[in-house]
């Protein structure tokens, strides 16, 4: 006897696709946690294949006895029709069940109905009154300097006209490592960050670590983290101020998408009596400008910064 294969599923973290193999299949134990993340498309077409299943499994079964519906004939699609109409309870008056039989199954079915919608509200409003934020993060990481300090930046944005209260963010590196025994391991290093709470969360946030010389960063080139496959990831975490719960939202960032010597656009653009937030800018950098040397003049400094 051939055997057993151990069970194999894919699963997605960030950018990266893992395999899992030996998972225990939970069925119908773990049912409302996976329908609760599909996707709409996908939520939506499970319940018209279940609608559809049930329905043409009612009509066969009404089908084993001929004649228990009233003007249904032999027709398959009669019994259909009936069985949709005996499941949502709307019952036209033209079809109805004539035996015995007829009677238990349409009762059977009456009551699988029932259970059913009820069983759709209570998914939909789940699915509906899930708090997620809506947080822009920047599709790119930089480097660059910033108070004279070379420091890992990346931008995020509120895209809802609300605000976060108490807003915390943290980052953190994952990379792979060799153990003093010359055992590769994956390690976790949380990133310091020069400011990780926000007491208000509307327009934008530069989330910033500063690679000093204790920073797991330092002296760290863009082949070395891809050699190593770095990530780095960012997540928020805040309540909403209207809906007054919690809201998270995670980004993550290969070593393919850390830019050197580069910096961000400036989005906030001060306006006559406001502030723009211009986010078609958000994903732009420029040339990080030019350390001035020590002693240059004014008119040196000028000429070695590229143009705005």
């Amino acid at each position: 006897m051939k055997p057993r294969q151990p069970r194999r599923v894919r699963v997605r973290f960030g950018a990266r696709e893992y395999t899992k193999i030996g998972v225990r299949s939970r069925g119908w134990r773990d049912a409302y946690h996976q329908i609760l993340a599909l996707s709409w498309p996908g939520f939506f077409l499970l319940i018209v294949l279940a609608y559809l299943a049930a329905n043409v499994l009612f009509a066969m079964v009404y089908g084993l006895q001929p004649g228990a519906v009233a003007n249904a004939g032999h027709d398959f699609l009669d019994r259909l029709f009936f069985s949709i109409e005996t499941l949502s309870t709307v019952g036209y008056g033209y079809m109805y069940p004539v035996t015995i039989f007829a009677h238990v199954v349409a009762s059977i079915e009456i009551f699988i109905g029932l259970l059913s919608l009820a069983l759709v509200t209570g998914i939909m409003f789940a699915r509906f009154s899930r708090p997620q934020a809506r947080i822009l993060f920047s599709r790119i990481a930089i480097v660059c300097r910033f108070d004279g300090t070379p420091t890992l930046m990346v931008r995020a944005a509120n895209e809802r006209h609300n605000t976060i209260l108490e807003a915390d963010v943290a980052m953190t590196l994952v990379r792979e490592e060799i153990t003093a025994e010359g055992e590769r391991f994956y390690r976790q290093h949380d990133l310091p960050l020069t400011r990780h709470h926000s007491a208000a969360f509307a327009l934008s946030w530069t989330v910033m670590h500063p690679i000093t010389e204790r920073s797991p960063l330092h002296g760290w080139t863009r082949e070395q983290l891809e050699k190593a496959h770095a990530m780095i990831a960012v997540s928020i975490t805040g309540l909403d101020d209207i809906l007054e719960q919690t809201v998270h939202a995670r980004a993550e960032y290969t070593a393919g998408q850390l830019l050197f010597d580069r910096r961000f656009v400036d989005v906030i653009v001060p306006a006559d009596g406001g502030t723009i937030l211009d986010l078609t800018r958000f994903n732009d950098t420029e040339p990080e400008p030019a350390v001035p040397r020590a002693g240059a003049t004014h008119a040196q400094q000028h000429k070695s910064s590229p143009p705005s």
